[in-house]
């Protein structure tokens, strides 16, 4: 990690002399972790690409302001959270989801499958197994969702990007004690939610992506699920929520369900846009 933040700083050092092409490696080490925070944060694919665009942009023509106090990605997420902070918000018209709302849906879901039991056949179909996948992402970003915007920022960096105590407290612009008290209350909320109710966390629980993933099956007339949260050579066979029920089962360990998820990467229109603002940067008028 340090050689890496070595590394990076050196490229900075290149781009603010006006090499475009250090200025483009330093967005491009960035810009995955960028839009996995925003997609976290606003749990929405185009809005996350939106507000990836604008926070790249924005590193771009902030990048000869940069310090180095801190290191460049604990400096790139800071200005992350501030744009998401306000994007989360702007979203609040819409209605917001509870952990309550949740657990209806999901308990309906149980209803119908009870009604409609899943056949054993079914459960090795390779399309249901894809469907169950895109539910249990679909689940994992809806409790997140449940949470305010600070909660969920303290738990998407603290649980999904592991940052320590001192990074989250930077990145929030909070003392460490308030970070801490922060993550510790997501984590309550969410573990509550999940303990002897996710079969990813309780092996006795009744709930499980297949059961949800047939529901909707029967909901939808036989209409195949929209795949979207594992799009893009996400590991179908879940071996990473297999690792996780057997964390979860002993320690109930939030962490393990939430890194499940794919590494998501930022959108190609994002990448060829910021080629564009790189190209037509004022840091490139300084060679």
């Amino acid at each position: 990690m340090k050689g890496n933040e070595e590394q990076l700083l050196q490229e900075v050092d290149a781009a603010l002399a006006g090499s475009e092409a250090a200025l483009r490696r330093v967005v491009e080490a960035v810009q995955h972790d960028v839009f996995r925070l925003a997609l976290r944060l606003l749990g929405h694919f185009a809005d996350a690409q939106d507000a990836t665009q604008e926070i790249l942009i924005r590193v771009v023509t902030s990048l000869a302001t940069f310090e180095r106090r801190s290191t460049l990605r604990t400096w790139v997420y800071s200005i992350a959270t501030n744009h998401l902070r306000d994007a989360a918000r702007k979203r609040r018209s819409q209605a917001a989801a509870s952990l309550d709302d949740m657990t209806r849906q999901l308990d309906a879901g149980l209803a119908v499958t009870r009604q409609h039991p899943l056949p054993a056949a079914d459960c090795a179909d390779p399309t249901l197994r894809l469907e169950a996948r895109e539910v249990g992402l679909r689940c994992t970003q809806g409790m997140l969702m449940c949470l305010d915007v600070e909660h969920r920022l303290a738990l998407v960096l603290g649980e999904i990007f592991a940052l320590d105590t001192a990074q989250g407290a930077e990145v929030l612009g909070i003392s460490p004690a308030a970070y801490r008290q922060r993550l510790s209350r997501g984590r309550r909320r969410l573990e509550a939610f999940l303990r002897g109710r996710c079969g990813l966390a309780d092996a006795s629980a009744e709930c499980s992506c297949e059961r949800q993933a047939a529901a909707l099956r029967v909901q939808r007339g036989g209409r195949p699920l929209r795949i979207e949260f594992c799009a893009g050579g996400d590991d179908v066979a879940g071996e990473p929520l297999q690792q996780a029920h057997g964390e979860l089962k002993l320690l109930w360990r939030l962490a393990a369900v939430m890194r499940s998820a794919p590494q998501w990467q930022a959108p190609q229109a994002v990448t060829e846009r910021l080629r564009e603002v790189i190209a037509a940067s004022t840091l490139l008028g300084r060679q």
